[in-house]
Parts: C-alpha cells; sequence; structure tokens
C-alpha cells in the first residue's frame, strides 16, 4: 500500500459512493479506542437530496444508507512501513541463531465497512398492526439481505416491533407493527495485500451494495402497501 491516511481512505469511500449516485450528509469522525478509527455518513440518492438543498422540501421522506468505515490505525501503520519498517521498532534477537523473515498474519482485518440501510420513519408510521403484513415484510427484507448481501461479508436484517394500544392488548400478535427496520452489511478489508486497488474495489462494492439496498428497500415498501 503506498502511505495512505485514515483520510485518504474517506475520500477514497466518498468518490466510491459518488461515483455510484450516491450523496452524503452528517459526516461524522470519531474513535472507539485508542487505536480505532472510524469515519460515518449518511448516504441518500443524490437526485433526492438536491431537492431537498434546494429547499423544495423540509424533510427527506427516502430509505438512507448509514455507511461507517472502520480502521485499525495500527493495521495500517504496519502495512505502510511494511515488515522491515516494523523491524526497525524490534529489538535484536539475544541470540545468535537468525530467526525467520517476518509476515503479518493474513487474517488481521485492515479495518470493515458498515452499512445500515433503513426507511425513512414516515414509512414505518404509516403502517396499521397487521400479522400479514409483518411478515410479508420480513420475507422481502430476507430476499433483499440475501440478494444484495452476497457481495458482502455478513448480512443482518433487523425489525423491531412495537405494541399498538388501538389494536387492543389480547393477542400481542395483532397489536404490533414495525418500529424499526434496517439491513446491516459488513465488508471487511484484510490487512495482507490491500492497496489502493484493492481499497476501491472493495468500496465500489459498498457504495453498489448501498444503492441497491436503498432501491430495493423502496420496492419493499411499495409492494408491501399494494
Amino acid at each position: 500500500m503506498a502511505e495512505l491516511t485514515r483520510h485518504q481512505l474517506g475520500g477514497l469511500l466518498l468518490s466510491a459512493l459518488r461515483d455510484r449516485g450516491l450523496g452524503v450528509r452528517d459526516l461524522f469522525e470519531g474513535r472507539q479506542e485508542p487505536l480505532s478509527w472510524f469515519f460515518r455518513v449518511l448516504a441518500y440518492d443524490q437526485s433526492e437530496l438536491d431537492i431537498l438543498e434546494s429547499g423544495a422540501l423540509d424533510t427527506l421522506h427516502a430509505p438512507s444508507a448509514m455507511v461507517e468505515l472502520a480502521v485499525d490505525e495500527m493495521a495500517l501503520g504496519l502495512v505502510n512501513i511494511g515488515t522491515e519498517g516494523l523491524a526497525t521498532y524490534l529489538a535484536q534477537p539475544s541470540s545468535d541463531v537468525p530467526g525467520g523473515p517476518l509476515e503479518l498474519d493474513g487474517e488481521v482485518m485492515l479495518g470493515c465497512v458498515h452499512i445500515d440501510v433503513a426507511p425513512p420513519a414516515l414509512w414505518l408510521d404509516e403502517r396499521e398492526s397487521n400479522p400479514s403484513r409483518n411478515d410479508a415484510l420480513a420475507s422481502r427484507l430476507t430476499r433483499v439481505a440475501q440478494e444484495v448481501g452476497a457481495v458482502s461479508d455478513t448480512v443482518e436484517v433487523h425489525i423491531e416491533g412495537a405494541l399498538d394500544p388501538g389494536g387492543g392488548w389480547s393477542d400481542p400478535r395483532e397489536s404490533v407493527r414495525p418500529a424499526g427496520v434496517a439491513v446491516h452489511f459488513t465488508f471487511d478489508i484484510p490487512l495482507v495485500g490491500t492497496g489502493k486497488r484493492e481499497l476501491a474495489e472493495v468500496f465500489t462494492r459498498v457504495a453498489e451494495a448501498a444503492a441497491d439496498a436503498m432501491e430495493a428497500l423502496r420496492s419493499v415498501f411499495r409492494g408491501d402497501s399494494e
């Protein structure tokens, strides 16, 4: 890897999202641990974001994708300096017997990218308690996860239910409506063998998955309301 910084990684991710027609808002970076840095954005279809930013709308009721790049800064440093550079930080062995060459662990991850694709709150607020529609929604979301998630390393579907007091309390299943829906994808970034080209390929898959999942979520809710 040609001496990449964490902010260059973030720039590559933003470029991949733009190339796929996605605009971003709410850019944020921070740390979860001393050597763990993350960069987080909220992505929308650029055409819909343009309408919001033009002032024509006060609120954008459209699917969004929370995209988070997490980087192990120790791994980033190691992959930049290589094993020869790492050796300069190691004490000379006390034994005269030469050791084997230093190698980086192929199972160590440089970082990963998380995507959480969710519908706007309005779409959930408009839904009524209906067990058959809830089951249909879960089935459609599962299909989206399987189809879009084929290019990711992990995929999960999250559905949170809320009891609707207006539906009565005798049968909770009859009174539950989805209050939170998200499809989660994770893309791993290996430490070994990752350069700019490999990063661009990962971020391209990330952008495509985010865009495809957002459009699929739109179709899910449109079909579910028919």
